[in-house]
């Protein structure tokens, strides 16, 4: 089975797609999902939805008819950033299908949008930072090697190695 990911970079900020995992069911989809997508790049949480629960509806396409003899649901909207991935833009409350894609394309839709996701928020599984610890660092200082035999005779090496343990002081691994 096949499940799209978002992530959300900070805590408050949109998600944004980042991809796909492929996975037997919801818990093993977050598991690969925090393995995948929540090691590189800074995460806050994570979204993990089934592939085939994500609706795509475009401008102009034909909605079908909204019955709305059911109870009211969440969906959740993604646009297309400028890199053509979908971002999560808001929500909107339908009872059906038909009804999500239609209030979605007159909220959320631009004429220069190709494509809108619709997802209805129960199908959304969410892991967060609370409950996993997510790699992703900005942090990419440059460590110089201390535990090489080198030379220090050169000023620039005795002056890095200096400033290296006072970096190493500052964020307290020493």
């Amino acid at each position: 089975m096949i499940w799209e990911v978002f992530r959300q970079s900070n805590e408050g900020g949109e998600f944004k797609y980042c991809r796909d995992v492929h996975a037997p069911d919801r818990e093993m989809a977050k598991q690969f999902a925090v393995i995948q997508h929540g090691r590189r790049k800074p995460t806050n949480a994570l979204w993990v939805a089934p592939q085939e629960k994500i609706l795509s509806i475009s401008p102009g396409e034909d909605l079908g008819k909204s019955t709305a003899d059911s109870e009211t649901a969440v969906w959740v909207v993604f646009t297309p950033n400028f890199q053509g991935y979908q971002t999560e833009a808001g929500s909107v409350e339908a009872t059906d299908e038909a009804g999500a894609k239609a209030l979605a394309l007159e909220e959320f839709s631009d004429p220069d949008d190709k494509e809108l996701w619709v997802v209805e928020e129960q199908f959304l599984s969410e892991v967060n930072a609370t409950q996993v610890a997510f790699g992703g660092t900005t942090d990419k200082a440059y460590r110089f090697a201390q535990t090489y035999n080198v030379d220090p005779a050169a000023e620039e090496v005795a002056a890095s190695e200096g400033e290296q343990v006072e970096a190493e002081r500052r964020r307290g691994e020493l």
